[in-house]
């Protein structure tokens, strides 16, 4: 087992090359094949040739007994993988379900991939410990809260490779070994976008957030659509957009997800809702107020919602975790692992990665790990261009939503006036994965995870 680490960037860029280029050497020796979970071998045959031979005076024609060793076909790569919610939800681990089909469809190899849904934190142990009776050779685990048993049960079957998922490689208490990974399809960039499409439509400069827990994944991206919100609404009219943020405290609650976008559309006159929740719930609710007369919006989350809201819906944050899945597949299927910490943006995982001219955007077309939903055409022209702009700039990380350039020039402060960060700054790593503190432009203040 080959194993090191590597920077996210180097990883995207050259590991996937030298993965496939693996795969192409390890093809013409015949070694992949062999890897590929193990190759069952046929006992010897005998076979009987017939050889001319010819010499200086004469042609003799002899038979020969030739011993040959015939492998078997090679047995698939067994995959694993566990889901803290149902396939079914439409939203986070409907999103990683598809990401499994698509790794499959797309490694070329025989593999065959298997899962344990709706499986509570605590009980994730128990769930590996099923996957690797079954064969796994290659497990995915897929909850922030996984990220410790992960690391534990990784140290115990050290022939076996795992990928957190949501977490950080080393673990939280930092005792993660080699044959462990960690992977992101991160979404703070699109929320900015999103802001920027809400603060371009609202009537009302009231919008909401309907959040599942306070961690910081989730008020990472609270903070970039309020402050993408605030830009827009800024330019438009002068004042600074006002946010609310109701939390359920669950990942799939969707009664729980509809009280709450209820209440904010009625209760805090909030006309656009973003959320944190793995079902259509509050976009079927903004659908639900177009009916009756009131336009409102709300988003696509993990997943392409339109069909849930095909008025209300605004555009929002997809991933593809095909291709992150795929890096992995061929990592252990050419027995070249590298531990690795992904973190997956947009632009990540492109045939072409550099921004393109505005009007030439790939902005609402499926690409990579991370893209943006296609833009409804209410949004104005002027801000669906500088949407585009915003999102091919981000390729190349020419811009990043926790910025003055992301503020309108101002400083980002939190809701006790803190400067977070000031010009010249952009949030690093270790900030977007620590936030713990809300915008000064939201209301309510952050409980306690």
């Amino acid at each position: 087992m080959r194993t090191g680490k590597i920077s996210r960037r180097k990883f995207l860029g050259v590991a996937r090359s030298a993965a496939i280029a693996g795969i192409v050497a390890a093809g013409i020796v015949g070694g992949i094949a062999g890897y590929v979970g193990g190759s069952s071998a046929a006992p010897p045959r005998t076979v009987t040739t017939t050889t001319t031979v010819a010499g200086a005076a004469q042609t003799v024609t002899e038979t020969r007994t030739v011993t040959q060793t015939v492998t078997g076909a090679a047995e698939p790569l067994k995959v694993g993988y566990v889901y803290i919610g149902p396939v079914g939800d439409y939203g986070w681990s409907y999103g990683h379900d598809r990401g499994r089909r698509w790794a499959d469809e797309h490694f070329g190899l025989p593999v065959k991939s298997f899962y344990r849904e709706s499986v509570p934190e605590a009980e994730v142990g128990s769930a590996i410990e099923t996957l690797i009776d079954e064969g796994a050779k290659l497990i995915f685990t897929t909850s922030f809260g996984y990220m410790d048993a992960t690391a534990e049960y990784a140290a115990k079957y050290p022939d076996r490779y795992f990928v957190h998922i949501s977490g950080y490689r080393s673990g939280a208490a930092g005792n993660a070994p080699e044959n462990m990974s960690a992977a992101f399809a991160e979404f703070y960039q699109l929320y900015y976008l999103n802001g920027l499409a809400a603060g371009a439509v609202t009537e009302t400069g009231v919008i909401g957030y309907v959040g599942a827990y306070p961690i910081p994944e989730v008020v990472r991206h609270i903070n970039a659509f309020v402050l993408g919100a605030n830009y827009a609404y800024k330019k438009r009219t002068g004042k600074n957009i006002k946010a609310h943020v109701t939390w359920i405290f669950s990942w799939v609650a969707p009664d729980e997800a509809r009280k709450a976008a209820i209440a904010l559309f009625e209760e805090k006159n909030c006309d656009v809702i973003a959320f944190t929740e793995d079902t259509p719930s509050v976009l079927q609710v903004a659908e639900e107020y177009w009916k009756k007369g009131r336009k409102v919006w709300s988003f696509s989350h993990y997943s392409d919602m339109r069909e849930y809201g095909p008025n209300a819906h605004l555009t929002g944050q997809i991933a593809n975790w095909g291709p992150i899945y795929l890096d992995f597949y061929r990592m252990v299927a050419t027995n070249s692992w590298i531990s690795v910490d992904i973190w997956a943006r947009i632009g990540d995982y492109t045939p072409y990665r550099w921004r393109r001219p505005v009007e030439q955007s790939t902005a609402g077309q499926p690409e990579g790990a991370v893209y943006l939903a296609p833009l409804n055409p209410v949004i104005p022209s002027e801000w669906q261009m500088l949407i585009k702009q915003k999102y091919e700039e981000m390729k190349e990380l020419l811009f990043e939503p926790f910025s003055v350039e992301g503020n309108l020039g101002e400083p980002i402060k939190d809701q006790n006036g803190e400067v977070r960060i000031k010009a010249g700054e952009r949030a690093d790593h270790d900030m977007l994965w620590n936030m713990d503190w809300l915008v000064e432009y939201i209301e309510e203040p952050l409980p306690k995870a």
